[in-house]
């Protein structure tokens, strides 16, 4: 696949004309190599998944890539194919101001965006708590946020599921540590969570299993990886 932004109108194209079969075959096989560890093999997946979540996949497709996957006993991609219709709606947990935030001691929207992007020190710390995605992006692209800072953001509870999803799509979003946060919060968004199963390891995969509070679709999918 090409590279940068060109991956997903590139993969989009090849998805219409694509038999369901091999299609499935494919992406199990990418699936159990990126849990192996293959970059190539993350990058496939992470590409089809956006695909998907941006809507170019229309719904005959999907349904004959589901029905394929359960033909052929490939069921750990039908998550990355069907996603729940409630994955797409905003979450209302965690929106309340974290006390001590800018946000929590009225600074207006504006402001806290503005400060965002050259904050330092205590004052950075107050503004990665805030609870507003486009005041934690502009965050995020601060040069003085390092990795741990990210992990920080990836693991506050509760958090609105909005910031979590802005935190996948930031340049911390290649990190280890930043992912493996992010699928752990059970405030995070299935559709990023499910999506992000396949850059773990198998030790990774059980922790997710074994971790409490996480929904449903995000157990039983990192279940189908670490099983197979």
């Amino acid at each position: 696949m090409p590279p940068g932004t060109l991956r997903v109108s590139y993969l989009a194209e090849r998805l219409q004309r694509a038999p369901a079969l091999p299609l499935v075959r494919a992406l199990a096989c990418a699936q159990r190599e990126a849990v192996r560890g293959s970059a190539e093999a993350r990058l496939v997946i992470e590409t089809f998944s956006l695909v998907v979540e941006g809507g170019h996949v229309d719904a005959t497709i999907r349904a004959a890539l589901v029905t394929g996957a359960q033909m052929v006993g490939e069921v750990a991609v039908v998550p990355l194919v069907d996603q729940a219709a409630a994955n797409d709606a905003p979450g209302e947990r965690g929106g309340r101001a974290k006390k001590g935030s800018l946000a929590a001691k009225g600074e207006t929207l504006g402001r806290r965006k503005w400060l965002a992007r050259s904050a330092k020190g205590d004052l950075l710390l107050r503004i990665l708590d805030d609870p507003h995605p486009h005041v934690v992006e502009n965050a995020l692209m601060n040069p003085r946020v390092t990795e741990a800072l990210a992990v920080r953001v990836a693991a506050r509870r509760p958090v609105p599921p909005e910031v979590l999803d802005v935190v996948g799509e930031s340049r911390f979003a290649s990190r280890a540590a930043v992912r493996r946060a992010l699928v752990l919060n059970p405030d995070c968004p299935p559709k990023l969570a499910v999506r992000l199963l396949s850059s773990m390891t198998a030790d990774e995969l059980a922790d997710v299993v074994a971790a409490p509070g996480l929904c449903d679709e995000v157990h039983n999918a990192a279940e189908l990886l670490l099983r197979r």
